[in-house]
């Protein structure tokens, strides 16, 4: 088995290495991305719930945890992935902060009940009708008063936005945009 790694790059778990099953299907966000957006965030992660919607490795969500996020729920499809998600969530002492869902990202927001103040995007680019998701996100009341959203796509992707949605960042690295939305 092929693996690889990524690594937490701030907060109490700086330096901790994700290890996971390397596939051709996974784009973890590379650090240089991490730090654009955790520095974009840096004053507004403590004490926030979160919710990692296409979770892969668990990156951002345990990046947010390790900068003092109160509460981070991780969506994955992907089993073996998932099952990785909840071994490092226990590892890092993370269980009680944490839920882990094994489900795919529309299924699981039918059902949630649960609100968030940040919510990370970061899709297989090639699978995702993005203003669908966003419109999903809203009409299913999953971000809280004031939250903001995380949407990463490849650069060459354009993503209308309806006309309530504000773009507050915006920055392009290599082939990769990230934006945060209110």
């Amino acid at each position: 088995m092929n693996t690889t790694s990524i690594r937490i790059i701030g907060g109490r778990n700086k330096s901790y290495r994700i290890v996971f099953k390397a596939s051709p299907t996974l784009r973890p966000t590379s650090d240089r991305a991490k730090e654009t957006l955790f520095s974009w965030l840096q004053f507004e992660i403590q004490n926030k719930t979160c919710l990692d919607l296409f979770a892969g490795t668990g990156g951002l969500g345990f990046e947010a945890l390790s900068r003092g996020a109160e509460h981070v729920t991780f969506v994955e499809k992907d089993k073996s992935l998932f099952k990785n998600i909840l071994k490092n969530a226990e590892h890092l002492g993370y269980s009680h902060s944490s839920e882990v869902a094994c489900s795919a990202a529309i299924k699981w927001m039918k059902t949630n009940k649960r609100q968030f103040d940040i919510i990370f995007l970061d899709p297989p680019f090639d699978q995702v009708h993005y203003e669908g998701l966003l419109s999903s996100i809203k009409t299913g009341g999953l971000l809280a008063e004031g939250g903001k959203v995380y949407l990463e796509t490849d650069k060459r992707t354009e993503v209308t936005l309806s006309k309530n949605q504000i773009v507050l960042k915006d920055k392009t690295i290599g082939d990769v945009r990230l934006m945060i939305l209110q």
